[in-house]
């Protein structure tokens, strides 16, 4: 550990002797007694502190309600919100702030520089995914944040990376969906490129994910070492590596890829069809002659698996809107979740397209797994926490302290973790450096 004695919290070092371990050891949560101070908004960056707040990491979240006022910094409500005016009513920070403190924190201030500097003193992580000059303008980097604390770990997530002719670009995940050839390979080829997602598919996928696989990495150089890491992450980077293999094909072939909507290279059928209802559909993907075969049996069509207009990929492939239109004739007289048991109880991958109110409230799997947990929130009432994919099958379990309400942690922290005096807090709140 590195973060010096002031009212650390409980905990074991991450060390590899006790990877793996069992007993106790091994229910404890990994990152407990691991201290991180968070400069991040939106999903990219608060994503990996998640990670380490819901097992175990007292995770401090460094927010200022002018950065938010202009910015919405991931609590603004959205629009279609009946209150519009509260910061704890945002979506991005009441989905990724689960297990958190707040600290607000006017970095403009010198002594809220000063209080940013003190808490870096006796952390473990930093996480940045601010845009590369906020954090050098306050004297936060690397460089100057080592001479405090040889131990500390850095992980920075500027979009560009740090260095490069775009260094200082501004962007969103939209904005990287489009340097990186998601949107140039998503939609139909009389269209226009579309976005891939509805979601902020970068900051909710790669980024978060190799900055977290970066940060355990680095945590066990420093178990190994004693030494901190500087870990800098290209979001756009990032974003490039989940381009499946638009770039092998390239390189192969010389051709850009087409934009082929829901329809795929490499398998016949594949597609999206209407089911019985209103906006009812059924996801059906089909690789192999066996498959062909399974799905013509179960729509009880049998003789087209011998059609030779349908007798391989490259046929199937040529004929996909008729294959198209003799499936629509029998999913649409069907509910989809019919459609999806019938197909995979004979060897086809289908899968209902289900909306955010079947995944809360009907998906069978989720609700057996344990994945939502709902929890009270003293201004929006409730709100359902979500788990990971992943499990310790014989160790911890994720935690569900509800998100922090702006600043709800300012006494804790100055006054607990800090060790400040009564007086002391009371003049930064004096002085407009907390709020």
């Amino acid at each position: 550990m590195t973060g010096g004695d002031l009212n650390r919290p409980e905990g074991r070092p991450f060390a590899p002797d006790q990877v793996g371990g069992q007993g106790e050891v091994s229910r404890q949560p990994p990152f407990r007694g691991i201290r991180v101070l968070e400069f991040a908004v939106n999903a990219a960056g608060p994503l990996v502190g998640k990670l380490l707040a819901d097992f175990g990491a007292e995770v401090i979240t460094v927010e200022n309600r002018e950065h938010i006022r202009l910015h919405g910094g991931g609590r603004q409500p959205s629009a279609r919100s009946a209150n519009l005016t509260s910061m704890n009513l945002g979506g991005f920070a009441n989905k990724y702030n689960f297990n958190k403190l707040s600290i607000a924190l006017n970095m403009k201030h010198p002594s809220g520089l000063a209080t940013a500097r003190k808490l870096a003193s006796i952390s473990d992580i930093i996480i940045d995914s601010f845009r590369p000059d906020v954090l050098e303008k306050w004297g936060l980097t690397y460089k100057e944040l080592v001479k405090l604390n040889p131990g500390i770990i850095m992980v920075r997530m500027p979009t560009m990376g740090d260095g490069g002719p775009y260094k200082y670009f501004r962007s969103t995940s939209w904005v990287l969906m489009g340097l990186s050839g998601l949107n140039a390979a998503s939609g139909t080829p009389d269209r226009m490129p579309v976005c891939p997602s509805a979601t902020s598919l970068p900051d909710v996928h790669c980024n978060p994910f190799q900055a977290s696989i970066a940060l355990v990495g680095a945590l066990y150089h420093r178990a190994m070492t004693g030494k901190g890491q500087f870990v800098e992450l290209s979001q756009f980077e990032s974003t490039v590596s989940i381009t499946e293999t638009t770039v092998f094909g390239y390189l192969a072939n010389g051709a850009l890829p087409e934009r082929m909507g829901n329809r795929l290279e490499y398998a016949a059928p594949h597609g999206v069809y209407r089911c019985l209802g209103s906006d009812q559909w059924c996801a059906i993907a089909v690789f192999t002659e066996e498959e062909w075969a399974a799905l013509c049996r179960v729509m009880e069509k049998s003789q087209l698996a011998a059609d030779e207009r349908f007798g391989n990929l490259a046929q199937r492939q040529k004929n996909a809107a008729e294959i198209d239109r003799i499936i629509e004739a029998w999913t649409e007289m069907r509910p989809p979740v019919e459609v999806m048991e019938s197909l995979q109880n004979a060897g086809v991958a289908a899968g209902m397209v289900q909306d955010v109110e079947d995944l809360l409230l009907h998906d069978p799997h989720l609700r057996a797994r344990g994945h939502w947990v709902s929890v009270p929130h003293p201004e929006a009432g409730k709100l359902v926490g979500e788990g990971w994919g992943f499990r310790f099958v014989d160790g911890p379990r994720p935690k569900f302290e509800r998100p922090p309400l702006l600043g709800e942690h300012n006494d804790y922290v100055l006054g607990k973790i800090l060790g400040m005096p009564e007086e002391e807090i009371n003049q930064l709140i004096i002085d407009g450096v907390i709020d």
